[in-house]
């Protein structure tokens, strides 16, 4: 198989999928951090995961410190993140989170990449029946640029949508030769709690996303949901995708990098 990219290609790439459990934020950032590892040495990793507990995540380099109510979110057992990745504030509880880590070129770019790995989301949902679609891109039309407005509250084209709404919101990062893109496919809409942590935000505000809960009636096992993008990531790739756990190096990274994520100096440093 080969992968076209854009300078050469992606020709003996695993395709393997690391099913976690829930876990605090940090824990999760620093997995996803950690996994980058291996996409630069040409591993292409689609990992899924939860949350446990609730968290709210920052962008990378989004502006938060005294925007946000961090004394509110702990009363409330809400943690609070800073992502490696850009975009803006989601709430993590009631989702399935996925998160693609390869090579950076492995897909010809950002573009490329984020227009690839969001198709084949829509596909996996769709083999559910739940309506979703690439937003706003023809099969074969022009690539959109990857942007940081990536809160579910703005909707933008090449992202997963379902009704006209949100459904998956999604950011990236490159780093040293390494692609990591991760989002949130919400199984119900608590996006309203962001605005409630928000200085001054309100209960009431509504975000315009959309849960599963809203298409499929019972919602599918978090297993079934997983095996279905699975399946989806390894169409869109054309490889049987492999199920493995973290290595014990990938392990010891991701708990070298804890420390980053649960520091309030990263968490809250803009």
């Amino acid at each position: 198989m080969e992968l076209s990219r854009g300078h050469g290609s992606l020709s003996t790439a695993d395709l393997r999928c690391v099913v976690d459990g829930a876990a605090p934020g940090a824990w999760n950032m620093a997995v996803d951090e950690a996994l980058m590892e291996s996409g630069r040495t040409g591993r292409v990793t689609l990992r899924l995961y939860g949350w446990d507990p609730g968290c709210l995540s920052f962008g990378r380099n989004q502006a938060a410190r005294g925007r946000y109510d961090g004394g509110r979110a702990a009363k409330r057992g809400i943690d609070v993140v800073r992502r490696p990745t850009g975009g803006r504030s989601v709430f993590h509880y009631r989702e399935l989170t996925y998160s693609v880590t390869a090579p950076a070129d492995a897909w010809g770019g950002l573009a490329d990449a984020y227009l690839r790995i969001n198709r084949a989301l829509a596909s996996g949902l769709r083999a559910l029946g739940v309506p979703a679609s690439v937003a706003g891109v023809k099969r074969d039309g022009p690539i959109p640029r990857p942007t940081a407005r990536a809160c579910f509250r703005d909707p933008l084209p090449g992202e997963v949508m379902a009704g006209g709404r949100k459904l998956i919101g999604s950011a990236q990062w490159r780093d040293g030769g390494a692609l990591l893109q991760h989002g949130s496919i919400l199984l119900h809409n608590d996006q309203g709690t962001v605005e409630d942590l928000r200085v001054g935000g309100s209960k009431t505000a509504d975000v315009p996303a959309v849960g599963l809960a809203e298409y499929v009636d019972p919602l599918p096992s978090l297993e079934r949901l997983s095996r279905a993008l699975m399946e989806s990531f390894g169409g869109e790739l054309e490889r049987e995708p492999a199920r493995e756990a973290l290595t014990t190096k990938e392990r010891s990274a991701a708990e070298r990098a804890l420390a980053k994520y649960k520091d309030d100096a990263w968490t809250w440093r803009r």
